[in-house]
């Protein structure tokens, strides 16, 4: 309303000082006409800034609220080099309102046990792991040979589509303000021969988180999938206790997984999302612009996360060739690994993990 009055008044005066001066025979009203419109406008200028001020939200002290973060990967890893990215943005933009504290490697436990504290409210947040428990919705980024690159899945899992999917996880109070790509494209590898056709992976000890999706593409491929935590992984490779695995390629070179296998086939049959899963208690604690800083800092790290992937990705296939021996499919092989996995689609559809509309949406978006 201020501003509108003032408004009222600048034209109001402008014009009756540009009428007063023509009848009295100034020669120059213009310049009068120029002073009284930059003099009032400079007092519109502060008085908006005024209401600015008045307006803004007070400002929460330093140190108010601690965000602990546990994820399983080394600090080495794209997925710790975005969280210190976040860490950065959160810590600035609050003002130091918002502490945060990353435990990277495992410090915290497995993934399931860090996701189990975000929800018991004894950590704030997470990345990587259990899917299944948070929204089953997520299950339809990861059917088998549904992408064929990286980008065609961040162009969706940042869009409005995305956002859908997120928002399933408020209904176990988990809050997804992002999701990223957690590592490229999957691989397989073993120690047994390579995997050339679906009947090279028949009865192999492939060891499968607990991913439905991974489970039941292993099922479908007629592979042996052997219940491993990621972080036993290593050793259950060294020892026999699996023939193999799948996998990103930055995760077997953060792990090292080349050190104990033999072989490894560029398959690309699945991508997994890397959502944030953040306590929805402790995100609607936050003030409303606390709440904003969170968000817009887990986008924005999202986008270094799924630059550092890539990056990353082609800088360690070099190390790959050097320790492994490395198959690519043909055309006629991996058709024929996608004719093997499309019962997969219809179990998730028919099970209600995700529907069949929203399988449309992903497909149909996909560039």
């Amino acid at each position: 309303m201020k501003r509108t009055i003032l408004w009222i008044m600048v034209l109001t005066f402008t014009i009756s000082s540009f009428a007063f001066f023509s009848l009295t025979g100034c020669k120059e009203p213009e310049v009068i006409v120029e002073t009284v419109i930059e003099t009032v406008t400079e007092t519109v200028v502060e008085t908006v800034e005024v209401e600015a001020e008045e307006e803004e939200e007070e400002k929460v002290a330093a140190g108010t609220y601690t965000m602990k973060i546990g994820h399983s990967h080394t600090t080495n890893a794209p997925r710790h080099m975005s969280l210190l990215v976040f860490e950065q943005l959160v810590e600035k933009n609050s003002e130091g309102a918002i502490e945060v504290e990353i435990y990277p490697a495992g410090q915290l436990g497995t993934e399931a046990e860090m996701l189990e504290q975000v929800q018991l409210g004894t950590i704030q947040a997470t990345r990587g792991g259990s899917f299944d428990e948070v929204a089953t919705e997520l299950s339809v980024y990861m059917m088998p040979f549904l992408f064929t690159e990286p980008a065609q899945f961040t162009t969706i899992a940042s869009g409005p589509i995305g956002d859908e999917i997120a928002a399933a996880a408020l209904e176990v109070g988990i809050y997804i303000p992002a999701t990223g790509d957690a590592g490229g494209l999957r691989q397989w590898t073993n120690n047994v021969k390579p995997i050339e056709k679906p009947e090279d992976i028949v009865g192999l000890k492939m060891r499968t988180p607990p991913i439905e999706s991974i489970i039941k593409i292993m099922e479908a491929l007629e592979a042996n999938p052997v219940s491993i935590p990621y972080a036993e992984l290593y050793m259950a490779l060294k020892t026999g206790v699996a023939d193999g695995q799948e996998n990103p390629l930055v995760n077997i070179d953060d792990k090292k997984f080349y050190e104990v296998q033999k072989y490894m086939t560029m398959s690309n049959y699945q991508i997994h999302p890397d959502p944030m899963f953040v306590s929805n208690d402790w995100y609607q604690s936050l003030e409303p612009y606390l709440q904003q800083i969170v968000t817009d800092a887990a986008k924005e790290s999202m986008k270094h996360n799924d630059v550092l992937m890539t990056e990353r990705g082609e800088a360690v296939m070099p190390v790959m060739e050097e320790n492994m021996e490395i198959t690519y499919l043909t055309d006629e092989n991996r058709q024929a690994f996608i004719d093997k996995c499309a019962p997969v689609y219809d179990y998730f559809t028919s099970e209600g993990w995700f529907t069949t509309e929203l399988l449309d949406k992903v497909r149909s978006s996909i560039q």
